[in-house]
């Protein structure tokens, strides 16, 4: 009973402070932490992350589910450090998303292993990546075995990689259909590398995966096809690419970026490029916030111009002039740059160059922290 309350007061101390949602949802989520099991408040942590009625609420998100996993739910564990990881509803922390990773493993949930270990080759420790993997894949969890297969081929381990067993390892789960494996396999024989599989099966199986399921493993399925195609205009490919990009389970970022890629690849003539730009300008304005840094950065990697163009539009609707929108690198615009970076303090590194690959992340970094007035 003292517990429900808690509960519940907990809840009400979050509603307060956090950004307001459809109050039936609120109902909702105060009910859901006094009288729903933890699978029923993990879900609704994950629908607050997710949004409902439209709208989103990451902080809540957050604040529920860090509830949760310090109850000791192990699966609410593994995914606030996921949260930690990606900074939803809270600052990107790796101490913490290793943190909750290793809680939950000491709780039982082995399945957590492969996450730390991918946690743990971004922080330049394979060496306890590799151990991980190890006890996981002893314990008969694929997603493991097959992720500490990529590293080895990958030569990830350093000195303790074993390319061979790798390789193995990584034609028996391609053959098997996971999709990981497949993708790597299939980039590693564009390339050139010989392995005892047929590509064009491969290809194929990840293309009916892609059309046959609507959820996230199709989606997953056309995310690692448009990978593989990326620069690839021949006219039959082409068509796949537009028909990969519009599945309904594309990740929000890798749609943007495939858009944009697809975009590129469908230029032919001076009027296509010129038009490009206002299709980069559109696919970045229409994507999520969380998305929108890395389709503006693939926009600059793909088309100066386009990126100036684009930049020209956010500045203005962040109240800053630069004239037209041409994609041409003016006096205006550089003028509004230059008040940009001093009004986001970011001189110093705005001083190397407006079109430098350091500063254009780092404007596109601040344009992202900067809502739109207009």
């Amino acid at each position: 009973m003292a517990r429900s309350a808690l509960l519940a007061l907990s809840v009400a101390t979050v509603y307060a402070l956090a950004p307001p949602v459809a109050s039936a949802f609120v109902a909702q989520v105060a009910q859901t932490e006094v009288t729903k099991t933890d699978k029923q408040r993990y879900a609704l942590a994950e629908a607050l992350r997710l949004g409902s009625e439209g709208r989103t609420d990451a902080k809540a998100a957050f604040g529920q589910m860090h509830r949760l996993a310090e109850s000791g739910y192990g699966r609410a564990q593994a995914r606030l450090a996921y949260y930690h990881l990606k900074g939803i509803g809270t600052e990107v922390d790796q101490e913490a998303a290793a943190r909750w990773y290793r809680a939950a493993i000491e709780g039982g949930r082995e399945s957590a292993r492969a996450s730390y270990a991918k946690l743990l080759m971004a922080m330049e420790q394979p060496a306890a990546a590799l151990e991980q993997l190890d006890l996981a894949a002893a314990q008969g969890i694929e997603r493991a075995q097959a992720l500490r297969a990529a590293y080895h081929y990958q030569n990830r381990f350093g000195p303790a990689s074993d390319p061979a067993f790798g390789r193995e390892e990584l034609t028996r789960f391609a053959k098997a259909g996971d999709l990981n494996s497949m993708r790597i396999v299939l980039a590693a024989m564009q390339a050139g590398a010989r392995f005892d599989v047929d590509a064009e099966q491969l290809l194929q199986r990840m293309v009916d995966v892609a059309r046959t399921d609507t959820g996230k493993t199709g989606g997953r399925a056309a995310e690692s096809l448009l990978r593989l195609w990326r620069g690839n205009r021949d006219a039959d490919v082409m068509a796949l690419r537009a028909e990969m990009v519009a599945h309904e389970s594309l990740r929000g970022r890798a749609r943007a970026e495939d858009q944009l890629y697809l975009a590129r690849d469908s230029v032919r003539t001076s009027a296509q490029e010129r038009a490009f730009r206002t299709t980069a300008r559109d696919i970045v304005k229409a994507t999520d916030p969380a998305d929108f840094q890395r389709a503006f950065v693939v926009v600059a990697r793909l088309d100066k111009n386009a990126y100036v163009y684009v930049l020209q539009e956010e500045l203005k609707a962040r109240g800053y002039e630069t004239g037209p929108a041409t994609g041409v690198f003016n006096t205006k615009t550089l003028q509004a740059v230059t008040q940009f970076c001093k009004d986001t303090e970011m001189q110093s590194v705005c001083r190397l160059g407006p079109l430098r690959g350091q500063v254009i992340k780092a404007v596109i970094a601040a344009l992202a922290e900067m809502p739109p007035t207009t």
